[in-house]
């Protein structure tokens, strides 16, 4: 990923991103009803995208990616993020190396 792709990543994260850790497991996940931006995304990411249907709403599809991958996408796009973000992403990120130590 270019420096220009990371920032563009992390604008979006920032903006319209879910940076959480269901069960302890990373995540990175974006849901949109402009598609075109999550097909850009989900192509960043390396993710799958899914269709999300909620009654009486324009349907949002969805890219997430989770464990390693969401943490190297963390570290790349880390510089970019704002305040907010930058403190999950990295809360994320030790979560997860500590989590690995553990586990070897």
């Amino acid at each position: 990923m270019t420096d220009i792709q990371a920032a563009w990543l992390a604008g979006i994260i920032d903006g319209e991103g879910c940076l959480d850790a269901p069960r302890g497991n990373p995540r990175i996940r974006i849901k949109m009803t402009d598609h075109d931006v999550v097909l850009r995304a989900a192509d960043l990411l390396g993710a799958r995208t899914y269709w999300e249907n909620v009654p009486d709403r324009k349907p949002a599809l969805v890219a997430q990616i989770t464990g390693a991958p969401a943490v190297a996408v963390l570290r790349s796009v880390l510089p970019y993020l704002g305040a907010r973000r930058t403190a999950k992403a990295t809360d994320l990120i030790l979560t997860h190396q500590f989590k690995e130590k553990r586990a070897a």
